[in-house]
């Protein structure tokens, strides 16, 4: 189920890089999607554990800027992601706040070569 929903968030158009620890591990996988002033992301720390959320404009984490997020499983936050109405659409969250904490980046994380 996992890698279904992630295929339908590819077949959306959202890129996927995999941020790796100082180890060389991957600590979280992370995906996006731009829309005409907002963005949309899902972070991946495992199977069991997911978050994502739809942004406004230039990303500045925990300033007030995210308009809905979802956190849990991964299958089900990807199918929260794809279930979301398109911004300007009737239903599409508007109303700002601040980031979940399920949204930190590790510190020092690289992008998978």
């Amino acid at each position: 189920m996992v890698l279904e929903s992630l295929r339908m968030l590819v077949d959306r158009g959202f890129f996927f890089q995999a941020l790796r620890d100082h180890e060389g591990e991957i600590e979280v996988v992370v995906g996006s999607f731009g829309w005409h002033g907002y963005f949309d992301r899902i972070h991946l720390w495992s199977e069991h554990e997911a978050c994502a959320a739809r942004e406004k404009g230039v990303r500045h984490p925990n300033v007030g800027n995210v308009v809905w997020s979802h956190e849990g499983i991964a299958a089900d936050t990807a199918l929260a992601l794809l279930e979301l109405p398109a911004p300007g659409e009737p239903g599409a969250p508007t109303v700002a706040r601040a980031a979940p904490s399920g949204l930190w980046l590790p510190p020092g994380a690289s992008r998978l070569s």
